[in-house]
């Protein structure tokens, strides 16, 4: 024992902590953004970032970050909302809008839809209001409903569980200085990747801004080439169209489409080509990847690209970009029961993915649809699910979160830095 204490038999020194030692919380911004570039999808670079302070804060603080990162992830879709397939049979009953999730094998976005209200519940707690609403737009993360017996609209985030605003779309002000036989809304969204909470609502030419809380009522203009129809009939198909800031219509005769540039607030209108005229063939305006302006048309199975050239007279025209017969893909993705189905159609197109749904129109057939997703920039196809096509579809796509978007300092008063 004597020995055990003798100074010449000192104890073994500890080891001495390495001060070059990289930890993950050691990691600059920079490296930290290289690092959650290589992430799967927007759903778990969401998980990631909203980790610590720190690096939400990276995340926020750089829009060049958030456009790499949406140029090597689009962002993904969660499900399709259905509009309620007709009229309600029984006042007492709910008549809202359903929600169909894909059928991915991404954990983090099946967390975000279980941790959602894609069922609306927010709409059926709203006292004094019927629950007999349908979906007029879907974009941004928000889903706009009207309720065309109270002449109400909703607004509501669903990844936010929360109904973001209710208003009155039949106020005087829309109807000022009108002087047809009745009248027919049509309700677009404009919103921002940029500003998620901001966003703006059309009616007729008369625009709702979030960041006013006020309406902004344009006035009553002339349409060229339009056609004329009995009284009381309208004259554009019941659709709504938007790229790039542009609001489409078609024409009920399909000759014509009327476009409202929502920057300049300009209409004008454009002649459609002419097979695009054809009643068997079905087209929707959306934007390719890249944020340009298309319309996706289908005839049978043969999917076609438009896009918007200036001609050598100068003239802007929609020009035929590609066009590819899908059968023999699609055979290979649904399989045998491929044979159950004689065409497909355009429901929806959305940052560069078109969605189709499956038809057999000869036969009469009540066999559902098969829905898909076709990413047109490699043109390949990605079946989601199985459901009847009996109503509207609309594609929910993740939105980034507000936390993630934003200038630096104006989270650094939260985050106490």
């Amino acid at each position: 024992m004597a020995r055990d204490r003798s100074p010449t038999n000192s104890p073994p020194a500890k080891s001495r902590k390495d001060s070059s030692t990289t930890t993950i919380a050691s990691l600059g911004e920079d490296i930290l953004l290289e690092i959650f570039l290589r992430l799967p999808c927007l759903a778990t670079l969401v998980r990631a970032a909203l980790t610590c302070r720190g690096w939400r804060r990276a995340v926020a603080s750089s829009p060049a970050f958030r456009r790499r990162f949406r140029q090597l992830h689009p962002a993904p879709l969660l499900g399709l909302f259905f509009n309620p397939p007709g009229a309600v049979q029984e006042p007492g009953l709910p008549a809202l809008p359903s929600f169909v999730p894909t059928r991915g094998t991404d954990r983090d976005q099946a967390a975000a839809v279980r941790g959602g209200d894609f069922f609306l519940t927010s709409l059926q707690e709203r006292p004094g209001v019927d629950n007999g609403w349908d979906i007029e737009d879907c974009r941004g993360g928000y889903v706009l409903l009207g309720n065309g017996d109270q002449l109400t609209m909703a607004l509501v985030n669903p990844l936010a569980r929360r109904s973001e605003r209710f208003f009155d779309y039949g106020h005087e002000d829309t109807r000022e200085g009108y002087r047809g036989y009745g009248m027919v809304h049509r309700a677009c969204l404009l919103c921002s990747d940029e500003d998620p909470t901001s966003f703006r609502v059309g009616v007729r030419a008369t625009v709702f801004c979030s960041d006013t809380g006020e309406w902004s009522v344009r006035p009553w203009v002339h349409i060229p080439g339009k056609p004329r129809r009995g009284r009381g009939e309208w004259w554009i198909q019941n659709c709504n169209m938007e790229a790039k800031g542009v609001l489409y219509w078609v024409y009920k005769n399909r000759k014509c489409m009327l476009t409202l540039d929502t920057a300049t607030m300009d209409f004008s209108v454009d002649e459609l080509p002419i097979f695009l005229q054809n009643r068997l063939c079905s087209f929707v305006v959306g934007e390719m990847k890249n944020g340009e302006p298309c319309i996706v048309y289908v005839i049978n199975f043969t999917v076609g690209v438009l896009l918007r050239r200036t001609e050598n007279h100068g003239v802007d025209r929609w020009v035929l970009d590609r066009a590819e017969l899908l059968e023999t893909q699609l055979g290979q993705v649904l399989g045998k029961v491929m044979e159950d189905y004689n065409k497909v159609k355009v429901v929806a197109v959305r940052d560069g993915f078109v969605y189709l749904a499956t038809l057999d129109e000869l036969s009469d057939s009540r066999t559902p649809s098969w829905f898909l997703s076709l990413c047109l920039e490699t043109m390949i196809s990605e079946k989601l699910f199985q459901r009847t096509y009996d109503s509207s579809v609309h594609p929910y796509v993740m939105p980034w979160p507000p936390s993630l978007v934003g200038n630096y300092w104006r989270f650094a008063p939260e985050d106490g830095t």
